[in-house]
């Protein structure tokens, strides 16, 4: 337990901890909204960890050999991994590292290096005592690692064929469903406020289409979220029972959910879900969607799919790279830190990996969204939305994804850029008039909850948000076909019971405004 080479290994697993974390925690978080291949992530993390361990065996190895150089070496380990600690620390509470630490963390560095130059025979015998505390210390975090990265490889050898394609629900024969009856669309845009789109509507903010439509369809001014997550609320959305928490497999699926009402937890069956419905109606059904992995959990009672969520790993990685180039970038991501730290150089202005990846999520969905819109057979779409979820990744001012200060008032302005897209398509395709149009969002803006306190806050932010005062009310909106007049549901109405809606939808049991009040 006290040779270098133990004693490396525990060092090694403080060093990369953020880096073995989502592959050993047992919420398997990470694999579930995992898009590319697990082995990309598993073999640069391990390729990493042996790359530090052989390095900081070596110098360990050197030190213990050469007594007069070993208490520098242990003293600049001992500082290094106090910085490792409170950084890991920070990175699993979600928490970025306060600017005041990292002074205050240089100046401690500086005051110590001048104390051991001025009085070195005096600083020997408290490095030698702090050695002699840390190695026991460091022992016991080698055999945690050896337990972390046994689990890691046991997770990643159970997802090693998370997103292989699972095959989708097959109508037995040809269906005349476009014949019978119009299509329905639900948009549902991620943390789209009704306050911010149509009752107190930010000064300079152009929302046409919002406009547009709100004179030819229904506008519920008080609806009652599902729940603040998207994880919780989409599944609570599909199946009409209220979930309060969700738990993953490894494998990605079967999803378990915790039902509010009885306390109990049980699986999501897609059987129990509004797109079964939807097939016992005679609809042909679709979703182009983010975040939450349907093509795993609702595969059998789905005709087309596709979903995305890009997300950075620690360390830089990413999914959806080679093996090789993510083996690179903890290194490079690390001495970026690390320069960012002493003022090597400047912040650069270019855009985050998370607002470029935001991005992309936005614009594959489009992408998928635009084909299931120019098929008429596919008459039951859901289109979920990374938007106006912050960050933002649109300018409102020159149109473009050209962002400086982005904020979600820019990301309403995109919804609304969106909302006239689909016009446009189901226009060009001659079924917008005989389409039913359900747009809603999952929950409203988290303001008090999440974004107040996150890096990229803007001052127009906080005054349309009236100083961060949370309103709960998702936007809820509904185009009857061929409906013509506008109205308003000023009654709550609580989004559990969507499913019910579309229910009575797929029947013929609302035609009318009058009968959707």
């Amino acid at each position: 337990m006290r040779h270098p080479v133990t004693t490396a290994f525990g060092a090694s697993t403080i060093v990369l901890l953020t880096l073995l974390e989502p592959l050993a925690s047992p919420l398997h978080t990470e694999f579930y909204h995992l898009t590319g291949s697990v082995s990309a992530v598993l073999v640069p993390v391990l390729l990493n960890f042996a790359g530090v361990w052989l390095a900081l065996s070596l110098l360990l190895v050197w030190g213990s050999k050469h007594p007069r150089f070993n208490s520098w070496v242990w003293g600049a380990l001992g500082i290094a991994l106090s910085w490792m600690v409170l950084k890991d620390w920070c990175a699993l509470r979600g928490d970025p590292v306060p600017s005041i630490v990292n002074v205050a963390f240089a100046v401690v560095v500086c005051m110590i290096v001048i104390s051991a130059a001025a009085w070195r025979s005096r600083v020997q015998p408290i490095l030698h005592r702090a050695k002699q505390l840390a190695i026991p210390i460091l022992g016991f975090a080698a055999l945690s690692g050896m337990v972390i990265i046994l689990q890691a490889m046991l997770f990643s050898w159970q997802a090693r064929h998370l997103n292989a394609p699972r095959p989708l629900h097959q109508r037995t024969g040809i269906s005349a469903s476009s014949h019978r009856h119009g299509r329905i669309i639900w948009i549902l845009f991620d943390e789209l406020s009704y306050r911010q789109v149509y009752e107190h509507r930010s000064p300079g903010l152009e929302l046409p289409a919002f406009t547009q439509l709100a004179r030819t369809a229904t506008v519920f001014t008080h609806t009652v979220p599902s729940g603040l997550y998207t994880e919780q609320v989409l599944p609570s959305l599909f199946s009409g029972q209220r979930y309060d928490g969700v738990r993953v497999s490894v494998v990605g699926w079967p999803l378990e959910v915790h039902e509010r009402s009885t306390g109990t937890w049980g699986i999501l069956d897609p059987h129990k879900t509004v797109f079964q419905d939807a097939i016992d109606a005679g609809y042909t059904t679709a979703v182009a969607g983010w975040y939450n992995p349907y093509c795993r959990i609702l595969p059998e009672v789905l005709d087309r799919c596709f979903w995305t969520s890009h997300i950075a790993l620690p360390g830089g990685m990413y999914p959806e790279q080679s093996i090789g180039w993510n083996s690179e970038q903890p290194v490079v991501d690390h001495l970026a830190n690390l320069a960012r730290l002493v003022h090597l150089f400047p912040r650069q202005n270019a855009p985050s990996d998370e607002l470029r990846l935001h991005q992309q999520d936005y614009q594959e969905i489009v992408a998928a969204g635009d084909e299931l819109l120019r098929d008429p057979s596919v008459d039951f779409i859901l289109l979920h939305m990374p938007i106006p979820h912050p960050g933002g990744i649109y300018n409102r001012h020159t149109g473009s994804f050209e962002v400086s200060h982005p904020s979600y008032l820019d990301n309403l302005a995109l919804c609304d850029v969106y909302l006239a897209h689909v016009r446009h398509e189901l226009e060009e395709n001659g079924t917008w008039n005989d389409s039913t149009l359900v747009i809603m969002g999952d929950h409203s803006w988290r303001v008090s909850l999440f974004w107040a306190k996150a890096a990229g806050w803007t001052e127009e932010e906080r005054i349309a948000s009236d100083n961060v005062r949370f309103d709960d009310r998702p936007a809820y909106i509904v185009k009857l076909p061929s409906q013509t007049t506008p109205a308003r549901i000023d009654e709550p109405f609580d989004s559990i019971r969507t499913r019910e809606l579309f229910d009575k939808l797929f029947t013929g049991q609302i035609t009318t405004p009058a009968q959707l009040k």
